[in-house]
């Protein structure tokens, strides 16, 4: 492979697109430019990718970038054309050429009726990783971007509960609409993956690692939240087994809010009670005292308990410490900035979730009392511990309608 020079590489991709409208003399300029960047040190006898039954050119990546570059604005103002050509790239059969056929599906409007069936089809018929990737996430840029809730109905197809073969495929096209800062409706993205983690078989362990961290990333107080509710909840043993197993991968706060959680349980074995050899055939039944039942003590589901902290103060503070180690599991989130920003925070944390015991104190008794009042379907309980409801400027934010939720005021 000749060292690349970037003045002739442009000079090449330009070319080529001048074949933008014509594919097979595309796809003719396409082979020569591949083949001439060729890096037979790693060409293997083969020439099939690593982990994917596609013959490839080992092309570097630098030049797949520059001929997208000359092809997007080409393929944004014709989508017709690019279609077409995106048909041929694939039938092609290569890595390089499938990959630059799911890069021109991203550049197509999410409007062309014809782009969701390609990418179900291709997404059906494809082995390789990376042409996979790409047709989740490249293909799917604006549909993303320009119609969020058209690309929430896709996801939501591929993540349905009878089609655990797709959920990979879901799980993947969610991934950068979840890294995208300007997104910013995740409670709906955990609504929709929750019962996925809760039920993904092991296979899914590498997507799920994708998932989970993209999702730390973009919300840590919802993914602890969202990860101890299932982790209590589940009712298969495997959950956790797999939560355990991609935990390394995890960022080290994630792993230390989960530890007690994912620690294996230790099994027990109940032998049954052994016969006595010598048996007095004479002797009248024994009879056995019934030990007196005691009742069981109901398990309390601590993961809708939330100790919202006060304006100087943390998760970390003595009360919040305290209340954790009462209820184990219960959810002591971090709040910062302005009361509105503190209040839209608490929102996404509670997201449609329904009875909450909420424990405020100080400011964080102000935020109890005000998100109650407009969302008591909600909230079960709520205590306040010494709450900041009539200083001023808090006590602007009262002008509420009375609702009948059983409250405790503690003062002082």
């Amino acid at each position: 492979m000749p060292a690349i020079d970037l003045t002739r590489l442009r000079k090449q991709a330009n070319r080529l697109a001048d074949f933008f409208f014509l594919p097979d003399e595309f796809m003719k300029h396409l082979r020569e430019m591949l083949e001439f960047y060729v890096n037979y040190t790693l060409r293997t006898v083969e020439n099939v990718a690593p982990g994917s039954n596609l013959k490839t050119y080992r092309t570097p990546p630098a030049v797949l970038t520059q001929i997208q570059n000359e092809l997007r604005l080409k393929a944004e103002e014709n989508p017709h054309f690019a279609l077409e050509l995106a048909d041929v790239l694939w039938d092609e059969g290569a890595l390089e050429t499938r990959l630059l056929a799911s890069y021109l599906l991203g550049r197509i409007p999410p409007q062309e009726e014809r782009l969701l069936p390609r990418v179900t089809a291709w997404t059906q018929q494809i082995r390789d990783p990376n042409v996979r990737v790409a047709l989740l996430t490249t293909s799917l840029a604006r549909m993303r971007k320009e119609t969020p809730d058209q690309f929430l109905i896709l996801v939501r197809e591929y993540l349905h509960p009878e089609r655990a073969r797709s959920w990979a495929n879901g799980i993947q096209a969610l991934i950068p609409m979840i890294a995208d800062s300007d997104f910013e409706n995740l409670p709906a993205i955990f609504d929709l993956v929750e019962p996925v983690i809760e039920a993904a078989p092991s296979t899914l362990q590498y997507d799920l690692t994708d998932l989970i961290v993209a999702l730390y990333r973009a919300s840590a107080s919802e993914t602890v939240f969202m990860l101890k509710q299932i982790l209590n909840a589940a009712k298969n043993p495997m959950t956790a087994v797999t939560l355990r197993r991609i935990s390394p991968d995890f960022h080290p706060p994630l792993q230390k809010e989960l530890r007690d959680l994912l620690r294996p349980q230790p099994f027990i074995v109940h032998k049954p009670a052994e016969p006595d050899d010598f048996i007095d055939e004479n002797a009248p039944p024994e009879e056995k005292a019934q030990p007196a039942r005691k009742p069981r003590k109901k398990k309390m589901d601590n993961s809708r308990i939330i100790y919202l902290h006060g304006s100087d103060s943390n998760s970390q503070s003595g009360k919040a410490r305290q209340f954790a180690e009462k209820f184990p599991g219960m959810v002591t989130p971090d709040f910062t900035g302005e009361f509105e920003e503190r209040m839209a925070q608490l929102k996404k944390i509670i997201g449609r979730k329904k009875g909450w015991t909420i424990i405020g104190s100080s400011l964080g008794g102000l935020m109890g009392t005000v998100f109650t009042c407009k969302n008591p379907d909600r909230v079960r309980k709520l205590i306040l511990l010494a709450p900041a409801l009539m200083k001023d400027p808090f006590a602007s934010f009262l002008a509420l309608e009375p609702v009948s939720v059983p409250v405790v005021v503690v003062h002082g």
